[in-house]
């Protein structure tokens, strides 16, 4: 049967898309639907299903109904893709974190790929990669300390390959600079200086372009130094203009973004990107719709809840805290229709071939929930503090959701590690993203900002959080009992 998943049904969450890319993992013809009609939304999906699979979806807590009539002509067939994640010395931890979250929990696993891997050829079994902020700026074999692989990231997107890029990530897709790609045949505003514009949350105006769909006209999202694009090629087109700087920050990196800046080299040009040329197919966001509610939340809580706290009051800014979403970030829809546009097939496409399983690393002696929680019990703040009694709340927020994910994450690690052979590719995607987590909490913070201690403790946790779903529906539909 074809069945039409539908985001208004489901409220708009992201359970939708997870089960609709894991079901099309499993080689069920996928469609998306690229503009509205009288029953659907442009971002609907269509499916194609056995009557088995059309239960589980219903038992996972998806409304989906059977289409009736023919395919109609917006619908679009796209392939699960096959992606490689660049987490190496040029996008270390939190920068590689922050994307494998967000690709986790909208339903695609992913190779974690470093520039050694990448010169030795391991991009020709993918078909996407993606490019998180960080060293890239400089280039592959710069950042990476290796040969060869800005030239394996230039054959592989002058051929089947396709990018993705935030931040730094962006800039090395684009022009202007020895070592960038030019797959975007423009050139940033600040190309080498590009601490010239900082560090806040911004919003982004979205233009007609599919990275829109299922979105409002307008988007806010973290923004850490990304390429600004002044003026385009006719071979790229603007999905997005910076509209409006939202609020300043200085989490991580004290470099804040103010007005005068915003408005002298930000405000109406180009922010989300896309380019189709000789050299390639690529999505290249100039702030970070990765990072989304999580950076967002401790941004501000550095700078809007600190300077509104006399006003709106300590439970109407604890309220405000509660009900930022880290895992239903509101730009990861974004990320989402980026890579469906970018693996648009003309017909249903089949299972692709899986990836080597890869030796599976040791356990770490640490675990991240103990990890987690030892950083929650350290962690102090003096009395009379600024927004003291929020960050009380915002760490005791933290440890209900450990003691929530540790039952959770035990169980479908059993369930991973209980195949023969121990475990496939997903398996090693975790053990690598918790191995950089744990290292990170373990390391002294003595002398970190509160809301930076913080920041860090949730991401590992949400990063849990984020591949524990991932692997629910991973048993759910059938591939780990």
């Amino acid at each position: 049967m074809r069945l039409h998943l539908a985001w208004r049904r489901n409220l708009d969450g992201f359970d939708l898309a997870l089960a609709a890319n894991r079901v099309a993992a499993r080689g069920a013809a996928l469609w998306w639907l690229g503009a509205a009609g009288p029953t659907h939304e442009a971002g609907d999906y269509l499916c194609e299903v056995d009557d088995a699979t059309a239960e589980r979806i219903a038992r996972f807590g998806i409304v989906a109904v059977e289409w009736q009539g023919t395919l109609p002509d917006e619908a679009v067939a796209i392939a699960y893709p096959r992606i490689a994640l660049l987490a190496g010395r040029a996008a270390a931890y939190p920068h590689f974190a922050y994307y494998a979250m967000a690709l986790a929990r909208l339903g695609f696993d992913v190779e974690l790929i470093d520039g050694a891997a990448i010169a030795a050829g391991g991009l020709a079994r993918c078909d996407l990669l993606v490019l998180p902020p960080g060293g890239a700026v400089w280039g592959l074999d710069a950042a990476e300390g290796v040969t060869g692989a800005d030239t394996a990231v230039r054959d592989f997107l002058a051929g089947h390959g396709a990018a993705l890029g935030s931040g730094g990530g962006a800039a090395y897709l684009s022009s202007g600079r020895p070592g960038w790609l030019g797959i975007a045949p423009v050139r940033p505003v600040y190309t080498h200086e590009y601490l010239s514009t900082g560090v806040g949350v911004v919003s982004v105006r979205l233009g007609a372009d599919s990275i829109g769909f299922g979105c409002p006209p307008t988007l806010e999202m973290p923004y850490y130094h990304g390429p600004v694009f002044a003026e385009l090629d006719r071979a790229v087109s603007s999905a997005a203009i910076f509209e409006r700087l939202t609020m300043p920050g200085n989490l991580l990196i004290a470099n804040p973004l103010d007005d005068e800046a915003f408005a002298r080299a930000m405000a109406g040009q180009t922010a989300i990107l896309r380019a189709e040329t000789l050299r390639g197919r690529a999505v290249l966001f100039s702030p970070n719709p990765e990072m989304g509610d999580l950076v967002r939340k401790y941004i501000a809580l550095k700078g809007y809840v600190a300077r509104y706290l006399a006003i709106g009051g300590e439970t109407a800014m604890a309220a405000a805290l509660r009900h930022y979403r880290p895992l239903e970030a509101p730009s990861w829809r974004l990320i989402l229709n980026a890579i469906h546009s970018l693996m648009l097939r003309r017909g249903p496409p089949g299972v692709a071939p899986a990836p080597p399983v890869p030796p599976q690393p040791p356990d770490p002696e640490v675990r991240l929930t103990d990890a987690a929680e030892a950083a929650l019990q350290h962690f102090e703040i003096a009395a009379g503090a600024p927004c003291a009694t929020l960050v009380e709340v915002l760490r005791m927020d933290l440890r209900d959701r450990l003691e929530v994910l540790r039952p959770r994450l035990a169980a479908v690690e059993a369930a991973f590690a209980a195949l023969d052979p121990p475990a496939p590719g997903i398996r090693f995607q975790w053990a690598v993203c918790e191995a950089a987590a744990v290292g990170t909490l373990l390391a002294s913070k003595e002398m970190s900002p509160p809301a930076e201690q913080l920041a860090e403790i949730e991401t590992a946790i949400a990063l849990a959080e984020s591949w524990c779903r991932l692997a629910e529906a991973e048993r759910h539909f059938g591939r780990v009992e």
